[in-house]
């Protein structure tokens, strides 16, 4: 059974507000089953990030947030990469320490407004991964604009990639998230691609906890089966 979940969370380890321990007692608080801390890697995008010499501090930060959370909640280890290659060298990423991870999110993947990589120049990395690999916040009505829904499904399948249901509101075009204008796509994900929701929180506590219209938003759709978590 998928758990109700938040994947995509900052600490005070990259550009969020918060540390490790305050976000995992508000997930608790907020009746989730499972959150994972991503924090962003190695970028210029944001002053302070998590870097391949840190990693490892970082990760055992989250595994004793997980030891001191015993049962009550599964605390997960992630990152987040900028695919922007003026941002980040993604050619020179340290798979191995990647490796270390519950989860790897790559933002702005085949996205030009934001300068974002495609999915074919991730290929080198994304066959070296052996942790889940997701698209974040990902306009898919945009980005994948020539590409039909079912061809999107089967893309994404062969490369392994979840998509992520974003309920920040950061996350909107004309008025709609980015969510709800791809719904024709998540409708084709449907036992091709794995999904999960995330909300972004950065800077308020109650964005944590924050993941009704997204697990709503999948549950209409008959995905709940299809969750990464």
């Amino acid at each position: 059974m998928s758990l109700r979940a938040n994947l995509h969370v900052h600490s005070y380890r990259s550009d969020g507000s918060f540390s490790i321990d305050d976000i995992v007692k508000e997930a608790i608080r907020g009746g989730l089953e499972a959150i994972a801390i991503t924090d962003h890697f190695e970028t210029r995008k944001v002053k302070r990030c998590v870097t391949g010499e840190s990693i490892d501090d970082y990760i055992e930060e989250i595994r004793t947030a997980q030891a001191a959370a015993g049962d009550r909640i599964r605390v997960l280890a992630g990152v987040e990469i900028d695919t922007n290659p003026e941002r980040c060298a993604i050619d020179s990423l340290p798979v191995g320490k990647l490796d270390q991870l519950d989860l790897v999110l790559f933002e702005y993947v085949n996205d030009d407004w934001n300068g974002g990589c495609s999915i074919a120049e991730l290929d080198s990395l994304l066959s070296q991964l052996s942790a889940p690999c997701g698209l974040v916040h990902t306009d898919l009505e945009h980005v994948f604009a020539g590409i039909s829904p079912h061809d999107l499904a089967d893309l994404l399948q062969s490369y392994g990639l979840f998509v992520e249901v974003n309920t920040a509101a950061l996350y909107q075009r004309d008025g709609r998230q980015f969510y709800e204008l791809a719904e024709r796509h998540y409708r084709a994900f449907k036992g091709k691609v794995r999904v999960s929701v995330g909300t972004d929180a950065h800077r308020t506590l109650a964005e944590v906890s924050n993941v009704a219209k997204g697990y709503d938003f999948l549950g209409r759709l008959h995905l709940l089966d299809d969750l990464i978590v």
